[in-house]
C-alpha cells in the first residue's frame, strides 16, 4: 500500500462515481468505511477498530450487493447470475482474509489491498457496464 497512514487509501472523485446516485452513494459509504479501517492500523486498539469496521463494511456490502442485484433484475441485465456471483466472491474472499488476519497469519495491510483492488476494478469494469445498460435501457 502506498498511501501514508493518515492520508486515505481511496479519495472520492467525480471519476469514481458512475452516473447512478444510489450506486455512487453507497460506493462513497464503502470508501469511507476502507479509509475508515486504514486509518486505525497503527491505534492501539486496532483489532478492536478493524473488526468494527469490517463488521459495517459487511453489512453495508451486503446491503449495496443487494440493492445492486434488485436492480439488476428489475432491467433484465443480461449478465446478473456472474455479477451476483462476483458478489459472493467477494464476500467470500473478504471473510477468509479476516480469518487469516485475526490469526496472524496475513497482515491486515494486506485485506486492505484485496479490499481497495477489488473496489476499484470491480467498479470501473463490473458496476460500469451494469449504469450502462441501465441508461441504454432507461433511454430506449
Amino acid at each position: 500500500m502506498s498511501s501514508e497512514r493518515g492520508a486515505p487509501l481511496i479519495a472520492w472523485s467525480d471519476d469514481l462515481a458512475l452516473g447512478d446516485a444510489t450506486i455512487d452513494r453507497q460506493h462513497k459509504g464503502l470508501v469511507d468505511l476502507i479509509n475508515e479501517m486504514h486509518s486505525h492500523l497503527d491505534s492501539p486498539d486496532r483489532e478492536t477498530q478493524v473488526m468494527r469496521c469490517l463488521t459495517s463494511m459487511y453489512l453495508f456490502a451486503k446491503e449495496h450487493f443487494w440493492d445492486e442485484e434488485a436492480l439488476m433484475e428489475r432491467v433484465g441485465y443480461p449478465d446478473r447470475e456472474r455479477h451476483a456471483a462476483l458478489h459472493r466472491e467477494f464476500v467470500q474472499q473478504t471473510h477468509d482474509l479476516t480469518d487469516r488476519s485475526l490469526s496472524d497469519a496475513a497482515p491486515y495491510e494486506d485485506l486492505l489491498d484485496f479490499l481497495v483492488t477489488w473496489f476499484h476494478d470491480h467498479t470501473s469494469t463490473e458496476d460500469a457496464k451494469l449504469v450502462t445498460f441501465v441508461k441504454a435501457t432507461s433511454l430506449s
